[in-house]
């Protein structure tokens, strides 16, 4: 695989090549600010008041990636929903330049906004931020996963969207902290996780679907494993949100996040389903329906496995080659997920 360039400070870790990333995070300090606003006091604490959206209303960025929907005097949930419609349409993809670009701004402009430890977005932006994400599943899993070059090629802030080479749609790329920030704090209303972990299911099914058994035999090393890396990047999400909350609230989050997870995704990206990528998310979600609360962390950190493990059955995969396959994507979800938590414990 051929390195992408670098870009800006080529010091920051989240900018190293792929295959050669060092874990050098700097210690990021918390950030405790308060400000006297309308008369009135807000506390802007890890965990608890969000960011308001004035200041993000006003981001340049904003204003331009909205375009046409953009008022000066939106509220909150008005700004979400211009979000989700300059970014996405309002259904599923594929993405013309215009949204792509807009999603990238609109990102940027939020991981600017957001606390000094990355968590606060104000609540009535939460799922509006998902569902425009979600919209780009393809494009998250692969910032994600941190190994694609023509992703890591186009992450720097003033970097285009660009065509596919099947020239069916656009895509976006930031820089994986950047998007590592805006995730976290999304991830504070477990209906907007669940939003962003049942598109990515969605779009690993459809990944999925797309393969035969006899390409898959003669090239083990191009299973999709992006997708295991992917869920278990929002793994770590999940466990690091659960310990914000402590016990109580956290198994609140995760009891609200199952049932959540039932559901379809608000907007499925393309490709669209197919039978096979039904079949598999059905099952899926199927097995989460009786896991008792002290299982559920687990289940979820299996997901990448059982969902290759149900697509070989369904095509007729021969046990020993699954099992090869599968243990691929077992250490890619481990990856995914010990990458995140290192950010974590180093910030």
């Amino acid at each position: 695989m051929t390195i992408g360039k670098l870009k800006g400070n080529t010091a920051c870790p989240d900018r190293l090549p792929p295959r050669s990333r060092r874990l050098l995070y700097g210690a990021a300090a918390s950030l405790i600010a308060v400000v006297l606003a309308g008369g009135a006091w807000f506390l802007f604490s890890r965990g608890q008041a969000a960011v308001g959206c004035e200041g993000l209303g006003q981001d340049r960025r904003v204003k331009s990636a909205l375009g046409s929907h953009y008022s000066s005097e939106m509220s909150c949930s008005e700004l979400g929903a211009a979000v989700r419609t300059s970014t996405t349409g309002g259904g599923a993809g594929p993405r013309t330049k215009a949204q792509a670009d807009s999603m990238k701004q609109v990102l940027l402009a939020v991981n600017d906004s957001v606390d000094g430890d990355g968590r606060a977005v104000a609540a009535d932006l939460r799922k509006p931020l998902a569902e425009s994400l979600a919209g780009y599943a393809n494009d998250v899993q692969e910032i994600l996963d941190g190994v694609s070059s023509e992703y890591f090629d186009a992450d720097g802030q003033d970097d285009p969207a660009w065509q596919d080479k099947d020239e069916a749609g656009y895509h976006f790329s930031v820089y994986y902290g950047d998007l590592v920030n805006v995730l976290l704090a999304v991830a504070e209303d477990p209906a907007a996780y669940a939003v962003l972990r049942n598109a990515q299911t969605e779009w690993g099914a459809a990944q999925l679907a797309s393969l035969s058994s006899a390409t898959m035999g003669k090239n083990l090393v191009a299973a999709p494993t992006p997708n295991a890396s992917a869920l278990g990047a929002y793994d770590a999400i999940a466990a690091d949100v659960v310990r914000r909350k402590g016990a109580s609230s956290g198994a609140q989050w995760t009891g609200t996040v199952f049932k959540a997870l039932h559901r379809p995704a608000t907007i499925a990206p393309a490709p669209p389903p197919s039978a096979l990528s039904d079949r598999i998310t059905k099952s899926w979600r199927a097995s989460l329906v009786s896991v008792p609360a002290g299982q559920r962390t687990d289940r979820l950190g299996r997901q990448g496995l059982f969902m290759f493990t149900t697509w070989a059955e369904a095509v007729g995969m021969s046990r020993e080659r699954a099992e090869v396959v599968g243990e691929l994507y077992r250490l890619s979800s481990e990856s995914g997920y010990g990458r995140l938590m290192s950010r974590l414990k180093m910030s």
